[in-house]
C-alpha cells in the first residue's frame, strides 16, 4: 500500500468527490474530531489547520446533507499574561 501523500486525511475526505461518497453519520463523526482537534492543539499552525478543516468538513456537510454550517471566525487565542 502506498504512502498517504502528505497533508492528506487518511480516511477521511479530501476532496468533494470524496466527500460524496460519506453518510451523515460518517460527517458528523470526522467534524467531532476535527472539532476536538481545533480545540486541543496548542500549536497555532496545528489549530489553523484544524479549524480550515473543521469549516470545510461543515460546508461540505451543508451542501450534501443540508445541515446548515455554523459560522464561525478564527479567533486569536488569549496569552495568560
Amino acid at each position: 500500500m502506498a504512502e498517504p501523500r502528505r497533508g492528506r486525511l487518511k480516511g477521511g475526505a479530501n476532496t468533494e468527490a470524496e466527500a460524496e461518497k460519506l453518510s451523515l453519520s460518517e460527517f458528523n463523526l470526522l467534524i467531532a474530531g476535527a472539532a476536538w482537534r481545533f480545540d486541543s492543539v496548542t500549536n497555532s499552525n496545528l489549530r489553523k489547520n484544524a479549524f480550515k478543516r473543521l469549516v470545510w468538513l461543515e460546508t461540505q456537510r451543508e451542501r450534501l446533507h443540508g445541515i446548515e454550517a455554523p459560522e464561525r471566525k478564527l479567533a486569536a487565542r488569549q496569552s495568560g499574561d
